[in-house]
């Protein structure tokens, strides 16, 4: 009785010292639950010796007792070793379950999702204070970016999950759209200090619970809690990533400082949404941030993002697109994998016509999983006449983030620009649903009623979607102009004689904004080129060119007008080899080959 008590008194602090060092190293849990069975499986042979060398009193190990001893350690290991087995087994049947067919009470289709295939979710804001929610954002931002390093593990990007946020959808239907057999979702609690995270890793068939865990730090030990939290997602899919998983999961954090990570992550939940006040506020924060910490590179793609959307959306100063030149090259200068940069970097090559920096800037971003790199490419090769392409690579971009509103408008246009009204008023449709302004598909609509003959209809779309300003006044007046003559070929004249009085050859294209006035003198060239009057087409676009400061993105933006089917003639007529010459495309065409339904013959391009 007394070896026995002192054994299990001996057990209980070994125990609890392994519990402790275990949370300390962050062992896998497989570990402590061996350890506490190898002790129980102990006493037996603590009784035995017990037995011979305190009550028998013998000094010398006896064949009886060696016999026993023996006996007991082949049954003690044979328990341990079957016990390894079945912790393995139950985490692989739990990972396998993630496939299995839903119940046939529910409506859900089922679908083969691959079994390491995980989804992760915005985590709940339970702060009780809506401006916390970039805390459960970043929270799952970070695991994204850690899951997506473990070798054979496949984790859609942040475009693709964060889109269903704010938004009631079954779980089972994101899984399904996602293609992904498991889902991690959680909350985010904060008390001062203190941050408390709760995960679970649930079966995308059944949205049964496969693990859950809550955890409570400093919010100074995020980077550590996140990657924590990593590890045990990673050690419960283990079974099917070929083994030691979790060792890939440890990375360096994106910065030091965590307070420069909050304003981080406030400003990524700001440009969700882009305004004017939340593109403000976000530079802010973002400037602070890369103050306080200067190596911070995520920081700097977030914030040439920032700078590139206050001037292509919102019609900042051109400063602001310099800016964000500047920006993205520091970014790529303190981490080349840096996609935000990239992406930005692509996108003022392609608004300048620097169409082959361009490409390199997106080949050099290229990842087959993360939608935004995607549909950026889909809207570059769009504008170079790689029409159908550009359709495969946007279908993919969709395929990757079914509930984004961004990819959805991006999608109709695209389609809407190759005479595919069903499908581009179709995704139209999504987008809208989603939320997406509708002045960002507004062309699909006038395309469509003007495909179908309804030129007052389209007349009438057309200049609703126009800004309030001088210079769109006049795009207005030719649109109606021109859709006025469509309907009615006697009023062709006047629809011609209004260019010389709205655009005369000498006078001043820009009034407020460059890109706005650029934005109405194409709009002006493409109603222009519908009515057949391709001289006056040609004439204005050189004007639109001659007339607009180098900042302005001129290439790009002309170049989106050239690849609709009521442009062909357009394409045909001798003058377009040499305006395609003058927007740097020549060069990528000579590279990448020519535009769809183009021949290139040495230097000279043939449409048809």
């Amino acid at each position: 009785m007394q070896w026995t008590l002192a054994y299990a008194a001996a057990a209980y602090t070994l125990l609890h010292g392994a519990q402790m060092l275990s949370d300390a190293q962050e062992w896998p849990r497989v570990i402590v639950r061996v350890f506490s069975f190898a002790l129980m499986l102990g006493l037996p042979v603590m009784i035995t010796l017990a037995w011979y060398h305190g009550a028998k009193g013998l000094r010398r190990v006896s064949a009886p007792e060696l016999a026993i001893i023996t006996f007991l350690g082949i049954i003690a290991g044979s328990v341990l070793w079957a016990l390894t087995r079945t912790s393995a087994d139950h985490t692989a049947a739990a990972v396998v379950s993630t496939v299995a067919a839903p119940s046939a009470e529910t409506s859900v289709t089922t679908h083969a999702a691959p079994r390491t295939a995980i989804a992760v979710m915005p985590f709940a804001n339970l702060t009780g204070d809506a401006s916390k929610d970039y805390l459960g954002d970043g929270m799952a931002e970070e695991l994204i970016n850690t899951l997506a390093k473990v070798p054979g593990l496949r984790v859609p990007a942040r475009t693709s999950s964060f889109s269903y946020k704010g938004r009631n959808i079954d779980i089972r239907n994101i899984a399904k759209d996602l293609q992904v057999g498991t889902i991690v979702e959680g909350s985010v609690r904060e008390a001062g200090q203190r941050v408390r995270i709760t995960a679970q890793l649930i079966n995308a068939q059944d949205g049964l619970h496969l693990w859950s865990e809550t955890y409570d730090e400093q919010f100074t030990d995020l980077f550590r809690l996140q990657d924590k939290l990593a590890k045990e997602i990673a050690l419960a899919l283990e079974p099917n990533l070929g083994g030691a998983a979790w060792v890939a999961v440890t990375r360096a954090p994106p910065t030091q400082d965590v307070e420069a990570y909050q304003f981080y992550l406030q400003a990524s939940s700001l440009l969700d949404r882009i305004t004017p006040r939340n593109v403000t506020r976000a530079l802010d924060l973002l400037q602070q941030a890369v103050t306080r910490d200067p190596s911070f590179a995520r920081a700097y793609g977030l914030l040439a993002v920032a700078h590139y959307g206050a001037f292509t959306y919102l019609n900042f100063p051109s400063e602001h697109l310099a800016q964000a030149e500047r920006i993205a090259r520091q970014a790529l200068a303190l981490d080349p994998q840096v996609t935000d940069a990239h992406n930005i970097l692509s996108s003022i090559n392609a608004d300048r016509g620097h169409w082959l920096e361009m490409e390199t800037q997106y080949r050099a971003s290229l990842d087959s999983a993360d939608a935004t790199t995607l549909f950026v490419h889909a809207m570059h090769l769009w504008a170079v006449g790689h029409v159908r392409e550009s359709q495969q690579e946007i279908q993919k971009a969709y395929a990757l983030a079914p509930a984004s509103a961004t990819v959805a408008a991006i999608a109709s246009n695209i389609f809407s620009s190759s005479g595919h009204d069903s499908e581009a008023l179709r995704y139209a449709g999504i987008a809208g649903d989603l939320g997406f302004p509708k002045d960002g598909f507004s062309d699909v609509y006038v395309s469509s009623a003007r495909r179908a003959g309804r030129y007052a209809e389209a007349a009438g779309l057309f200049t609703a979607a126009l800004p309030s300003d001088p210079d769109s006044a006049r795009a207005a007046e030719i649109g109606k102009l021109v859709y006025a003559a469509l309907a009615d070929p006697s009023r062709r004249s006047e629809a011609l004689a209004a260019r010389s009085r709205l655009y005369p050859e000498r006078g001043e294209l820009r009034v407020a904004n460059n890109n706005i006035a650029l934005r109405a003198c194409i709009d002006s060239a493409y109603n222009y080129a519908l009515l057949g009057a391709l001289v006056d087409a040609y004439g204005l676009i050189d004007q639109c060119l001659s007339q607009q400061p180098p900042e302005t993105a001129v290439p790009g933006s002309v170049a989106s007008i050239l690849w609709s089917p009521e442009m062909r003639g357009f394409r045909e007529d001798p003058g377009f080899q040499s305006l395609a010459t003058r927007l740097g495309l020549m060069e990528y065409w000579n590279q990448y080959g020519p535009p769809d339904d183009c021949d290139l013959k040495g230097s000279t391009l043939n449409c048809h």
